[in-house]
């Protein structure tokens, strides 16, 4: 490279700079064939996080060799976007360029932020078969990944195994075991070490704050010779992870020096910890906030439920980036607010910020929940970014909105479509299954699951016993339910046993429901003997119902709704001294009718109702139009059908 253009490229210190300069060597014609200036743009379009400005140069080189494929993809892995970057790899092989040593190391780290060991070894594999297998970068990688991935005698192997090792070789593997719990380990590994920096002492404290031995870390803190910023941040963070406020409060107070990253350690601790007064104080006394530090902020109001407090402060952010919107929207999603979370995202779309994965999961979140299939359509039709497909979780989660929203058909294409299947994707879809009507679908699947090893957990098989419970199938029921704990070992939650008491119940098997709640090893709740209540109310069973009622009169003593069920029951058993004694135990401990509300998706838009509701915009409207069906109805004789068959007390 000349090395005048050297020296212009290297004087870029932001991305505005960066274009600057860009642009005076495309007047120039100075790099029209120079690869080594395309390299150095990419690699500084990357590192100022323009990473898909520095796709768009790539696609305009006619050949690119395989130091820029190397660039682009490193440039990737740098910002995250390690799908992109795998298929960018891909595209790479297919062009029949061989990758660099520097190549896999990238796809290496990839795969090892993605935990997806067995691509790793395949990639390693491909490194033994380009010469790379002695090379210390390569190693390292794969160290790396297999630490990552929790397959540490593996990374030991190959530790063991290096001619060379580094101080990255020594420290990947002294991170890598006290992150897997192994930190005796780690210890014998760091007193081993002739030459250690702070990163070596800064993981071995990791390690021990990990394996909650703080006393350890403290004595390994002290004994540092010299200590960075870095290493008192480790500090403040492992004891706000053990949750020993006062000790990281003292680390604090100590330091000599902090930085933004150290006040958001402080107030990110005090948000798990539940004490969002001490975090919004340490937040009002910061000296320089930057995006985290907002962030942080709005994140511990809206998981503590207080969603009006992330909204003011959300409101406050001098500037917004991805991060903040999406967890705003996301919180509002998590604290059963969809239509604000839509709301809040009209907001977003006019802000020309590309959304990332997180952003929409949190946007088919809020559109499951509300279950309105044109609006969620809409809003994954405007994602531009890598296809919604590559992403497993996307797909999982778009197979949950569209069963939620009723279209179970495209719930199992999307499912069809999913290359990867794993646990939550197959668990999702049968509990779909189930939520439809389509027990066999639901056991077909689990039974398909067994088959390709992929081991069901307890929601795969409440999903399929749910599934049971709709379907009638009273025999397969019990199937599934003895083999969760029988050949699985999976001890069945409250509500498994929930699931099989209505199932049994709907049966007319009251008795066997009875006797399933009496040997439960867990105390039975509400929604146990909820479930037997109503089985008693199809069969008109007023002894077990007596019973099952006055354990949730104890349970959830102003829950009317129990009150109102064996009011019913004694009704239809023509017990009107059972009818009167509950109304009369209403009467006195003033038992209220829980206020229900319902909505209605008219044009993409949520309307909202509540009992007695006269605040929508069109309420005479729709109680006028009321009041003709009801009228219609009694003229045909319905409301008198209903009260002979004893559906309306």
């Amino acid at each position: 490279m000349n090395p005048s253009l050297s020296r212009l490229l290297n004087k870029a210190q932001s991305l505005k700079s960066l274009k600057f300069v860009h642009a005076r060597l495309l007047v120039h014609g100075s790099f029209a064939l120079s690869h080594l200036v395309l390299n150095k743009l990419l690699r500084l379009y990357a590192r100022f996080g323009s990473i898909q400005y520095a796709h768009k140069l790539f696609d305009q080189i006619p050949q690119p060799n395989a130091f820029l494929w190397t660039a682009l993809i490193h440039g990737y892995v740098e910002n995250r976007n390690y799908l992109e970057a795998l298929s960018l790899f891909s595209k790479m092989r297919e062009d029949s360029v061989l990758p660099l040593k520097f190549t896999l190391a990238s796809v290496l780290k990839t795969l090892a932020r993605l935990v997806r060991v067995k691509d790793g070894e395949a990639v390693y594999g491909l490194g033994l078969k380009c010469g790379f297998c002695f090379d210390l970068i390569m190693q390292n990688a794969v160290i790396d990944l297999f630490m990552r991935c929790g397959e540490v005698d593996f990374a030991t192997r190959v530790f063991d195994e290096m001619e060379e090792k580094d101080l990255v070789s020594w420290n990947s593997m002294i991170s890598g075991y006290g992150n897997n719990g192994r930190v005796n380990l780690a210890r014998k590994l760091f007193d081993e070490m002739l030459e250690r920096n702070v990163i070596s002492w800064t993981s071995m404290i990791q390690g021990y704050f990990k394996a909650g031995e703080k006393e350890e870390a403290k004595l390994l803190f002290d004994r540092m010779t010299t200590k960075d910023l870095a290493s008192w941040n480790v500090m403040v963070s492992g004891y706000m992870d053990v949750g020993d406020v006062l000790s990281a409060q003292s680390v604090f107070q100590a330091m000599p020096v902090r930085d933004a990253g150290t006040w958001n350690l402080m107030i990110s601790g005090f948000c798990k910890a539940g004490k969002m007064e001490v975090a919004k104080e340490f937040f009002d006394k910061m000296p320089s906030k930057n995006f985290a530090s907002w962030t942080i902020m709005i994140d511990g109001y809206v998981k503590a439920g207080d969603v009006s407090n992330g909204r003011c402060l959300f409101d406050q952010m001098p500037e917004k980036n991805l991060i903040s919107w999406s967890t705003m929207i996301g919180g509002y999603a998590r604290n059963a607010q969809p239509c604000n979370a839509l709301e809040l995202y009209k907001q977003y779309k006019n802000q020309g910020i590309e959304p990332d994965e997180t952003f929409v999961l949190g946007i088919i979140s809020a559109c499951s929940q509300l279950g309105i299939l044109d609006a969620a359509e809409s809003i994954i039709n405007d994602f531009s970014g890598p296809p919604l497909f590559s992403s497993l979780r996307i797909v999982t989660s778009l197979i949950d909105m569209y069963a939620k929203c009723g279209n179970i058909a495209k719930a199992s294409q999307v499912f069809k479509m999913a290359y990867h299947k794993d646990l939550l994707c197959c668990s999702v879809m049968i509990t779909a299954f189930a939520n439809h009507g389509m027990a066999q679908d639901a056991i077909s699947l689990l039974e398909e699951m067994q088959r390709t090893n992929i081991k069901p957990d307890g929601v795969a098989f409440l999903g399929v016993l749910t599934a049971c419970n709709h379907g009638g199938l009273v025999i397969e029921g019990r199937k599934y339910f003895k083999q969760m704990q029988e050949e699985h070992g999976i001890q069945p939650s409250e509500k498994h046993y929930a699931c099989m008491i209505d199932l049994l119940g709907r049966a007319g098997c009251l008795e066997e429901a009875y006797n399933l709640i009496r040997n439960m090893p867990i105390s039975p709740s509400a929604v146990v003997w909820g479930a037997l209540l109503a089985a008693c109310r199809v069969h008109r069973n007023v002894k077990l119902a007596e019973i099952a009622a006055g354990e949730l009169f104890k349970i959830e003593p102003d829950n009317s709704g129990n009150y109102i069920l064996l009011s019913n029951i004694y009704a239809d058993s023509k017990r009107w001294d059972g009818v009167s004694r509950i109304r009369e135990i209403i009467r006195k401990k003033e038992v209220r009718k829980n206020r229900a509300s319902s909505w209605i998706e008219l044009g993409s838009v949520v309307h909202e109702f509540v009992t007695a509701d006269a605040l929508h915009f069109d309420s005479e409207r729709i109680y006028f139009t009321l009041y003709l069906i009801s009228e219609e109805m009694k003229l045909l004789g319905s409301v008198r059908d209903l009260e002979k068959e004893g559906l309306i007390v």
